[in-house]
Protein backbone atom coordinates (compact mmCIF):
# COMPACT_ATOMS: atom_id res chain seq x y z
CA UNK A 1 0.00 0.00 0.00
CA UNK A 2 1.27 3.47 -0.91
CA UNK A 3 2.40 5.01 2.39
CA UNK A 4 2.27 8.53 0.94
CA UNK A 5 -1.40 8.02 0.05
CA UNK A 6 -2.14 6.75 3.57
CA UNK A 7 -0.48 9.81 5.05
CA UNK A 8 -2.51 12.09 2.78
CA UNK A 9 -5.76 10.36 3.74
CA UNK A 10 -5.00 10.78 7.45
CA UNK A 11 -4.17 14.46 6.85
CA UNK A 12 -7.48 15.05 5.08
CA UNK A 13 -9.38 13.26 7.88
CA UNK A 14 -7.73 15.42 10.53
CA UNK A 15 -8.56 18.58 8.60
CA UNK A 16 -12.17 17.50 8.11
CA UNK A 17 -12.82 17.01 11.81
CA UNK A 18 -11.00 20.25 12.63
CA UNK A 19 -13.26 22.15 10.23
CA UNK A 20 -16.40 20.32 11.38
CA UNK A 21 -16.18 20.21 15.20
CA UNK A 22 -19.82 19.15 15.58
CA UNK A 23 -19.28 15.91 13.58
CA UNK A 24 -18.45 12.75 15.53
CA UNK A 25 -18.30 10.31 12.62
CA UNK A 26 -19.08 10.09 8.90
CA UNK A 27 -19.53 7.46 6.22
CA UNK A 28 -16.41 7.27 4.04
CA UNK A 29 -18.31 8.50 0.97
CA UNK A 30 -18.73 11.92 2.61
CA UNK A 31 -14.97 12.35 2.76
CA UNK A 32 -14.49 11.94 -0.99
CA UNK A 33 -14.91 15.64 -1.98
CA UNK A 34 -12.06 16.60 0.39
CA UNK A 35 -9.86 13.75 -0.84
CA UNK A 36 -10.43 14.75 -4.46
CA UNK A 37 -9.78 18.41 -3.67
CA UNK A 38 -6.44 17.45 -2.12
CA UNK A 39 -5.52 15.29 -5.10
CA UNK A 40 -5.55 12.00 -3.22
CA UNK A 41 -8.04 10.60 -5.76
CA UNK A 42 -8.82 11.85 -9.26
CA UNK A 43 -12.57 11.28 -9.07
CA UNK A 44 -15.28 9.53 -7.06
CA UNK A 45 -16.94 6.30 -8.19
CA UNK A 46 -19.94 4.54 -6.69
CA UNK A 47 -20.10 6.83 -3.65
CA UNK A 48 -16.69 6.34 -2.12
CA UNK A 49 -15.40 3.27 -3.94
CA UNK A 50 -11.79 4.56 -4.28
CA UNK A 51 -11.45 5.00 -0.52
CA UNK A 52 -13.31 1.75 0.20
CA UNK A 53 -10.85 -0.08 -2.03
CA UNK A 54 -7.95 1.34 0.00
CA UNK A 55 -9.62 0.26 3.24
CA UNK A 56 -10.37 -3.22 1.89
CA UNK A 57 -6.72 -3.62 0.89
CA UNK A 58 -5.55 -2.55 4.34
CA UNK A 59 -8.12 -4.85 5.94
CA UNK A 60 -6.81 -7.78 3.90
CA UNK A 61 -3.26 -6.94 5.04
CA UNK A 62 -4.52 -6.59 8.64
CA UNK A 63 -3.20 -3.03 8.58
CA UNK A 64 -6.30 -0.92 9.22
CA UNK A 65 -4.47 0.71 12.13
CA UNK A 66 -2.57 2.77 9.54
CA UNK A 67 -5.76 4.85 9.38
CA UNK A 68 -6.60 4.87 13.10
CA UNK A 69 -9.89 6.75 12.69
CA UNK A 70 -11.46 4.10 10.46
CA UNK A 71 -14.28 1.95 11.81
CA UNK A 72 -15.42 -1.24 10.04
CA UNK A 73 -19.00 -2.25 10.74
CA UNK A 74 -19.37 -5.85 9.59
CA UNK A 75 -22.79 -7.15 8.70
CA UNK A 76 -22.60 -10.76 7.60
CA UNK A 77 -20.48 -10.84 4.45
CA UNK A 78 -20.68 -7.04 3.97
CA UNK A 79 -18.54 -4.32 5.57
CA UNK A 80 -19.64 -0.72 5.99
CA UNK A 81 -16.86 1.85 6.49
CA UNK A 82 -16.94 4.93 8.70
CA UNK A 83 -14.45 7.57 9.82
CA UNK A 84 -14.70 8.35 13.56
CA UNK A 85 -13.26 11.41 15.30
CA UNK A 86 -10.39 10.60 17.67
CA UNK A 87 -11.82 10.11 21.17
CA UNK A 88 -15.39 9.73 19.88
CA UNK A 89 -17.31 6.47 19.55
CA UNK A 90 -19.29 5.29 16.57
CA UNK A 91 -22.86 4.33 17.47
CA UNK A 92 -24.78 2.29 14.94
CA UNK A 93 -28.15 3.66 13.88
CA UNK A 94 -29.51 0.13 14.18
CA UNK A 95 -29.98 -1.45 17.60
CA UNK A 96 -29.78 -4.85 16.00
CA UNK A 97 -27.99 -4.91 12.68
CA UNK A 98 -30.15 -6.47 9.98
CA UNK A 99 -28.65 -9.04 7.67
CA UNK A 100 -27.96 -7.71 4.21
CA UNK A 101 -30.18 -8.98 1.39
CA UNK A 102 -27.14 -10.72 -0.06
CA UNK A 103 -26.46 -12.50 3.23
CA UNK A 104 -30.14 -13.43 3.63
CA UNK A 105 -30.14 -14.94 0.14
CA UNK A 106 -26.94 -16.86 0.91
CA UNK A 107 -28.33 -18.23 4.17
CA UNK A 108 -31.56 -19.21 2.44
CA UNK A 109 -29.56 -21.19 -0.14
CA UNK A 110 -27.27 -22.97 2.30
CA UNK A 111 -30.21 -23.86 4.57
CA UNK A 112 -32.36 -25.14 1.72
CA UNK A 113 -33.35 -28.76 1.20
CA UNK A 114 -31.33 -28.72 -2.02
CA UNK A 115 -28.08 -27.88 -0.20
CA UNK A 116 -28.90 -30.40 2.54
CA UNK A 117 -29.29 -33.27 0.07
CA UNK A 118 -26.31 -32.26 -2.04
CA UNK A 119 -24.29 -32.05 1.17
CA UNK A 120 -25.21 -35.66 1.98
CA UNK A 121 -24.27 -36.69 -1.57
CA UNK A 122 -20.91 -34.94 -1.13
CA UNK A 123 -20.27 -36.96 2.03
CA UNK A 124 -21.18 -40.24 0.39
CA UNK A 125 -19.18 -39.58 -2.77
CA UNK A 126 -16.32 -37.88 -0.90
CA UNK A 127 -16.40 -35.12 -3.51
CA UNK A 128 -17.58 -31.51 -3.51
CA UNK A 129 -20.24 -30.72 -6.09
CA UNK A 130 -20.32 -27.48 -8.06
CA UNK A 131 -23.69 -25.98 -7.06
CA UNK A 132 -25.89 -24.41 -9.74
CA UNK A 133 -23.27 -25.20 -12.38
CA UNK A 134 -23.76 -23.82 -15.88
CA UNK A 135 -22.44 -25.32 -19.11
CA UNK A 136 -21.40 -23.05 -21.95
CA UNK A 137 -23.99 -24.19 -24.50
CA UNK A 138 -26.86 -25.27 -22.23
CA UNK A 139 -29.12 -22.23 -22.66
CA UNK A 140 -32.73 -21.20 -22.18
CA UNK A 141 -35.02 -19.59 -24.76
CA UNK A 142 -34.20 -16.22 -26.31
CA UNK A 143 -35.13 -13.12 -24.34
CA UNK A 144 -37.35 -10.36 -25.70
CA UNK A 145 -34.38 -8.80 -27.50
CA UNK A 146 -34.13 -11.93 -29.66
CA UNK A 147 -30.38 -12.13 -29.02
CA UNK A 148 -29.57 -13.00 -25.41
CA UNK A 149 -30.25 -16.27 -23.60
CA UNK A 150 -29.76 -17.32 -19.97
CA UNK A 151 -27.60 -20.31 -19.11
CA UNK A 152 -29.59 -23.15 -17.54
CA UNK A 153 -27.96 -24.25 -14.27
CA UNK A 154 -27.90 -27.81 -13.00
CA UNK A 155 -28.30 -28.39 -9.27
CA UNK A 156 -24.97 -30.16 -8.79
CA UNK A 157 -22.12 -31.21 -11.07
CA UNK A 158 -19.40 -33.66 -10.05
CA UNK A 159 -16.58 -32.95 -12.46
CA UNK A 160 -14.47 -36.06 -11.78
CA UNK A 161 -17.46 -38.36 -12.03
CA UNK A 162 -18.93 -36.55 -15.08
CA UNK A 163 -22.24 -36.75 -13.27
CA UNK A 164 -25.04 -34.24 -12.66
CA UNK A 165 -27.67 -34.39 -9.94
CA UNK A 166 -31.00 -32.70 -10.51
CA UNK A 167 -33.51 -32.43 -7.66
CA UNK A 168 -37.24 -32.29 -8.32
CA UNK A 169 -39.92 -30.91 -6.04
CA UNK A 170 -43.51 -32.11 -5.94
CA UNK A 171 -45.17 -30.05 -8.67
CA UNK A 172 -48.17 -27.93 -7.75
CA UNK A 173 -50.19 -27.90 -10.96
CA UNK A 174 -52.74 -25.54 -9.41
CA UNK A 175 -50.15 -22.84 -8.68
CA UNK A 176 -50.95 -19.49 -10.32
CA UNK A 177 -47.21 -18.94 -10.70
CA UNK A 178 -46.95 -22.06 -12.85
CA UNK A 179 -49.73 -20.80 -15.14
CA UNK A 180 -48.06 -17.45 -15.88
CA UNK A 181 -46.63 -16.92 -19.35
CA UNK A 182 -42.86 -16.64 -19.67
CA UNK A 183 -41.08 -14.19 -21.99
CA UNK A 184 -40.97 -16.91 -24.63
CA UNK A 185 -44.77 -17.07 -24.60
CA UNK A 186 -45.35 -20.47 -22.97
CA UNK A 187 -46.69 -21.32 -19.52
CA UNK A 188 -44.05 -21.55 -16.78
CA UNK A 189 -45.00 -25.20 -16.14
CA UNK A 190 -44.47 -26.00 -19.83
CA UNK A 191 -41.15 -24.17 -19.86
CA UNK A 192 -39.92 -26.18 -16.86
CA UNK A 193 -40.65 -29.42 -18.69
CA UNK A 194 -39.02 -28.16 -21.88
CA UNK A 195 -35.89 -27.04 -20.05
CA UNK A 196 -35.70 -30.33 -18.15
CA UNK A 197 -35.78 -32.23 -21.45
CA UNK A 198 -33.20 -29.85 -22.92
CA UNK A 199 -30.86 -30.66 -20.04
CA UNK A 200 -31.36 -34.40 -20.53
CA UNK A 201 -30.48 -34.19 -24.23
CA UNK A 202 -27.51 -31.88 -23.70
CA UNK A 203 -25.96 -34.02 -20.94
CA UNK A 204 -26.53 -37.20 -22.94
CA UNK A 205 -24.72 -35.69 -25.94
CA UNK A 206 -21.82 -34.66 -23.69
CA UNK A 207 -21.54 -38.11 -22.14
CA UNK A 208 -22.47 -36.78 -18.70
CA UNK A 209 -24.60 -39.06 -16.55
CA UNK A 210 -27.75 -37.51 -15.08
CA UNK A 211 -29.11 -38.64 -11.71
CA UNK A 212 -32.61 -37.36 -10.95
CA UNK A 213 -33.74 -37.28 -7.33
CA UNK A 214 -37.26 -36.37 -6.25
CA UNK A 215 -37.96 -34.80 -2.89
CA UNK A 216 -40.97 -37.09 -2.61
CA UNK A 217 -38.57 -40.02 -2.14
CA UNK A 218 -37.82 -38.65 1.33
CA UNK A 219 -40.00 -38.00 4.36
CA UNK A 220 -41.57 -34.55 4.03
CA UNK A 221 -43.80 -32.42 6.23
CA UNK A 222 -47.15 -30.87 5.31
CA UNK A 223 -45.40 -28.06 3.43
CA UNK A 224 -43.39 -30.56 1.34
CA UNK A 225 -40.18 -29.63 3.19
CA UNK A 226 -37.79 -32.41 4.13
CA UNK A 227 -38.07 -33.68 7.70
CA UNK A 228 -34.29 -34.25 7.51
CA UNK A 229 -33.93 -37.62 9.18
CA UNK A 230 -30.28 -37.93 8.18
CA UNK A 231 -29.93 -41.65 8.81
CA UNK A 232 -32.98 -42.48 6.69
CA UNK A 233 -32.08 -39.94 4.02
CA UNK A 234 -28.55 -41.34 3.69
CA UNK A 235 -29.93 -44.85 3.14
CA UNK A 236 -32.14 -43.59 0.32
CA UNK A 237 -29.23 -41.75 -1.30
CA UNK A 238 -26.96 -44.77 -0.94
CA UNK A 239 -29.44 -46.76 -3.01
CA UNK A 240 -29.77 -44.01 -5.63
CA UNK A 241 -25.99 -43.52 -5.89
CA UNK A 242 -24.99 -47.17 -5.44
CA UNK A 243 -23.36 -47.31 -8.90
CA UNK A 244 -20.94 -44.53 -7.94
CA UNK A 245 -20.39 -45.83 -4.42
CA UNK A 246 -19.47 -49.27 -5.78
CA UNK A 247 -17.02 -47.68 -8.21
CA UNK A 248 -15.47 -45.75 -5.32
CA UNK A 249 -15.02 -48.94 -3.26
CA UNK A 250 -13.44 -50.82 -6.14
CA UNK A 251 -10.73 -48.19 -6.63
Amino acid sequence: MNEEMIASINKVIAAYFKNNPEVEWIAVKKLMPELIAEGVFYKDEKKGLPLRNVLRALDKEKALDKIPTVHAERRGIDTYWYIVREGAQYVSKDVALPESNKEKARLKRVNSDEYYLIGLCNELLNQEAAHQYTFKFLLGDYHKDGETRTALPVDAYYTKLKMVIELFEVEDTTSLEEEKNTISGVKRSEQRKKYAQRKVEFLENKGIHLVEIGYNEFECDKENKLVRNKEADVKILQEILKEYLLDKKSK
